[in-house]
């Protein structure tokens, strides 16, 4: 209720208490707002799982096309006569034929660049005897070369019955065939005797380097021997009548400068023609001479 008075300057005054639950809004139930919160996160979730199944089907069916697509680019690539070899060049060969080699490694003329497995024609190379090792290169858009390094044999190596070449460290390269011919020095090793390849390098290399009173050529043969000794047979010294050198295994290069020496010594006095052995036993050079009617 409202009640109307006037004050002293006359004006009316409307006096009464206010309603104030008129102006105050009703905060809205706890359980509709939780209701609806939970409604839209539903709807929120299924609506991401939606898009990642989309995009996941979009990525697969990108993958698909970009799959065909490399494929059939491959097998037109790999059949097209454009790339097909036209040119094989073949280097480093002297023991090996041409044709042996690309034998070995099933390659030739029209076969695609792109179809050929390089390591595995490389692999198929050098499982030829003589082959060191081998590279092969391709050149697009037609070809092809084929460079090899072959073993070089320094001596001739008796196994059983057979001869066989063999490197400088007396390893068996590949057995002698009829019409093959070398100018090399044959090698025996006694049984037991594993170390000998150090030796026998060490020795071609002083004969190479003109180290050594005698050359490789001069060499008939050479022998590591169950003493533990290697034996040089020099053809064509001792006047004309041969000359077997002896050095021990473990101590050769020391003793080779001590016969050197010697030998320096023998040509001087003009008794060299005389020698029939000269050998090294310890820190000691001797010579064995001629019987004199021989």
């Amino acid at each position: 209720m409202s009640t109307l008075t006037m004050n002293n300057q006359g004006r009316l005054n409307l006096g009464g208490k206010r309603n104030n639950s008129l102006h105050k809004r009703k905060p809205l139930p706890t359980r509709s707002l939780s209701h609806a919160r939970a409604s839209g996160s539903v709807f929120s979730g299924a609506g991401r799982l939606v898009v990642r199944l989309v995009m996941t089907l979009l990525t697969l069916s990108l993958v698909a096309v970009l799959g065909v697509g490399l494929l059939y680019g491959y097998r037109v690539i790999t059949s097209h006569p454009y790339f097909g070899l036209k040119e094989i060049q073949v280097t480093g060969n002297t023991r090996i034929s041409r044709g042996d080699i690309l034998k070995a490694a099933e390659v030739g003329l029209g076969l695609n660049s792109f179809e050929m497995n390089v390591s595995l024609v490389e692999s198929r190379v050098s499982e030829n005897p003589w082959v060191q090792s081998a590279m092969v290169r391709r050149e697009f858009p037609n070809r092809l070369r084929i460079t090899v390094v072959e073993k070089v044999p320094s001596f001739w190596l008796r196994q059983g019955d057979g001869l066989y070449f063999a490197d400088a460290q007396g390893r068996v390269i590949a057995p002698m065939h009829p019409g093959e011919s070398d100018s090399l020095p044959v090698l025996s090793v006694a049984d037991g005797i594993d170390d000998g390849g150090a030796v026998l390098t060490g020795l071609l290399k002083k004969m190479e380097d003109r180290q050594t009173p005698f050359t490789q050529a001069q060499t008939a043969w050479m022998r590591l021997t169950s003493a533990h000794d290697v034996e040089i047979y020099l053809d064509g010294h001792g006047g004309g009548q041969g000359l077997t050198v002896q050095l021990s295994m473990d101590r050769w290069e020391v003793q080779l400068e001590r016969l050197k020496v010697v030998w320096r010594d023998l040509m001087r006095r003009g008794e060299f023609k005389d020698a029939a052995i000269i050998a090294a036993s310890g820190d000691k050079i001797w010579v064995k001479k001629r019987p004199e009617n021989s």
